[in-house]
């Protein structure tokens, strides 16, 4: 197949909520395109999609995988995305890869949170979207209603293709609206026995083929009018005006499925080449050049624009960077410019992939999938392209990290093997951050959730053979005052047989506006401390608020005035006065009731209706204050302010509570005082670990 022809490739992602079944129904396309042989499964680890020993261990998705084939003359890219909250990284960048979606819902639970959000993100990238009620062999599988829910959840009218034989235990396959034929799964090979509509059948498939027809009339005006005039339409017509109203999101086509029993695979991938765009068609990409933003069409004959929305640490090929061709043709032994670095990368060879196998190709046109072993400096978010034509595409925001934890070496001796492995998986991992917290000197690896993290720490033991200690964070509390403390005296004097030291400063201290830090105020006259002297003073009043008084943290918020001094004109010194600064600001600290500063996170939880009271009681639990509740359709979202203290664990405690249905965002917004019972807690724990140290 000629592999450089856009009009013949079709590139689409499954996505939807976590456990929906989308793995399983990648491999059962795959085994009705003759990719695999055998149907596989994630509960065993047998999948053909599911890989990574981080997948088969945990029995979930944790990365988007890829599968190029080839069928009815077209080249199908298949990107499975994981539909788990802790990997919205991986399902934003398969997104931004293709063109189209497979919306996978569970027709026992009907849609959830992440099926709304899979949705949504389709959406906002242009894609046409058609919609698979999975698992119709389990007991309370209910096409129609997920039919309706879908609808309401996704604001999108959502017409019937199928209309299933059975539902439950007795689900064998259904009839296609369209052709109104019935297909019959027998022998779990994938493989329907096609045929006529049973008679018990003919009314309720004319009573579901008028209301499909009734509904793709609506997306397309002539066809309308035909309908009105005719009161039926041509099979070209109704393939027509669905196909439009799909392309244009009016529609979203709904057909039924058991991937675990292999039924239905084999009905999804021609309609995938007749009712989704080619790259030839679809939204051109946005991206940004010297001249500005500008957009991006899949011309075969423009200069090469790459888009590397994934990365794989392989075993054989060292690191993989996984590619979108968004213009032009690449090809091996080309010569390509990173546009974020400005460095130079040879493409020496390029693979197609298909799960965890690879094949040779040496060129590849717009809309294609390619993976490029051992580039030099490229990383997920980068864009490769011609020296003569500068240009980076616009990929997707990396999402906000949620938790953190404070990270360092199990063996001592390995740190910089530990840091140089963590800072390889950030380059991959967009979702992942690695920063250093100025004020506690940790570092701290900060992710979507526990399982994020957790799975990031296999890959470390995998790929590079190192263990790392997580912790919870040190929580950056400050210190500050709540009262006034007038003309206290800091005095260094020392005499040892020569030189002395001697200094005096006497200092008012006050609280200052809160978010103001330090302000020192010299309000020396008449030479009581040299002029020279005073910046020392200074000094050691900052650093004093650098290292905390009352329990190691921060000083912040106060305003120092120096307000007098005496001075030896052959004994005092810098060092003099700045001891003196230290020592009265240590003194002034203790009469003006010090207090503990804690910060405070802006939080959106957004969950299901059901879970609303359990969520705001936990919140309430936690010192949290709701300041509203935003309805988004069957959705609630929760606006609170939270102590960050509170919300170390928040992420695992929410999905345990809302069963993964619940999602938030956090970002600091103050600080505000500690409760006295809790402020003399961390004293009292300060002061231990100090003896203790």
């Amino acid at each position: 197949m000629n592999a450089t022809d856009p009009s013949k490739t079709r590139t689409f992602c499954l996505i939807g909520h976590a456990g929906d079944g989308k793995t399983t129904l990648a491999d059962s396309i795959l085994m009705a395109a003759g990719v695999t042989t055998r149907l596989g499964s994630v509960d065993d680890g047998s999948s053909f999609m599911n890989y990574l020993p981080e997948e088969r261990a945990r029995r979930i998705s944790v990365s988007t995988s890829i599968a190029s084939f080839e069928r009815d003359g077209l080249l199908f890219n298949l990107l499975d995305t994981p539909g788990d909250a802790n990997f919205e990284g991986e399902l934003q960048g398969g997104v931004a890869a293709a063109d189209a979606a497979v919306l996978v819902v569970s027709a026992q639970d009907g849609p959830k949170l992440g099926t709304q959000h899979a949705y949504k993100l389709a959406r906002e990238a242009h894609h046409t979207v058609l919609a698979v009620a999975n698992k119709m062999d389990t007991e309370r599988a209910d096409y129609d209603r997920v039919a309706g829910r879908l609808e309401e959840v996704c604001g999108t009218r959502v017409v019937k293709l199928h209309l299933p034989l059975h539902a439950g235990a007795d689900y064998d396959g259904f009839v296609d609206l369209l052709t109104r034929r019935s297909h019959v799964f027998c022998d779990g090979s994938g493989r329907a026995a096609i045929g006529p509509v049973p008679a018990d059948l003919a009314d309720a498939v004319a009573e579901a083929r008028l209301a499909l027809v009734e509904a793709v009339a609506e997306a397309d005006d002539t066809v309308l009018e035909t309908y009105l005039e005719q009161g039926d339409l041509s099979d070209e017509q109704i393939r027509y005006a669905l196909a439009k109203g799909i392309r244009q999101g009016s529609l979203l086509p709904l057909l039924s499925a058991s991937a675990g029993r292999n039924i239905a695979g084999s009905a999804i991938v021609p309609l995938c080449g007749t009712l989704f765009y080619s790259p030839l068609e679809s939204a051109p990409r946005r991206a940004i050049s010297e001249t500005g933003e500008q957009l991006i069409e899949a011309r075969v004959d423009g200069p090469v624009v790459a888009y590397v929305f994934k990365s794989i640490a392989d075993r054989y090929a060292g690191m993989l960077s996984i590619c979108r061709v968004v213009e032009g043709v690449l090809h091996t032994d080309m010569q390509l410019v990173n546009a974020r670095t400005g460095a130079k990368e040879r493409i020496s060879k390029m693979l197609r992939l298909a799960g965890e196998h690879t094949e040779d190709i040496k060129e590849m046109g717009p809309g294609g999938i390619v993976a490029i072993p051992k580039l030099r400096d490229t990383r997920t978010g980068d864009s490769l392209c011609e020296d003569r034509h500068p240009i980076a595409v616009i990929g997707p925001e990396p999402p906000r990290g949620l938790i953190s934890f404070a990270v360092e070496a199990v063996h001592r001796g390995e740190e910089d093997k530990v840091f140089e492995a963590l800072n390889r998986l950030v380059e991959e991992d967009t979702s992942l951050h690695l920063t250093r917290d100025a004020q506690t000197g940790e570092f701290l690896l900060t992710g979507l959730g526990q399982l994020h993290i957790e799975v990031t720490l296999d890959k470390l033991r995998r790929l590079f053979h190192v263990d790392i200690a997580l912790k919870p964070p040190k929580v950056p509390y400050k210190e500050t005052l709540r009262g006034r403390a007038l003309n206290v005296e800091g005095k260094l004097k020392k005499q040892s047989g020569g030189r002395g030291q001697y200094g005096v400063c006497y200092l008012n201290v006050e609280p200052g506006p809160r978010g103001s830090g330090v302000v020192f105020h010299d309000e020396i006259v008449g030479g009581s401390i040299p002029r020279q002297f005073i910046p020392a003073v200074e000094k050691g009043i900052r650093e004093t608020c650098k290292h905390g008084i009352l329990a190691g943290y921060e000083i912040t918020d106060i305003q120092v005035h120096c307000i007098d001094g005496k001075y030896h004109s052959v004994d005092s010194s810098e060092m003099a006065f700045k001891t003196a600064g230290s020592l009265a600001l240590k003194a002034a600290f203790a009469e003006a009731k010090p207090a503990l500063l804690e910060p405070i996170m802006r939080l959106s939880v957004t969950v299901p209706d059901e879970f609303v009271g359990d969520v705001m009681g936990n919140l309430n639990a936690r010192r949290g204050r709701v300041s509203g509740v935003e309805t988004l359709g069957h959705l609630q979202c929760i606006h609170a302010e939270v102590p960050m203290s509170e919300m170390l664990s928040y992420a695992s405690d929410l999905t345990s509570l809302t069963g993964g249905q619940g999602s938030f965002s956090a970002e600091f917004s103050k600080y505000e005082e500690v409760p006295k019972e809790m402020q003399e807690k961390i004293v009292a724990e300060a002061a231990a670990a100090r003896d203790g140290a």
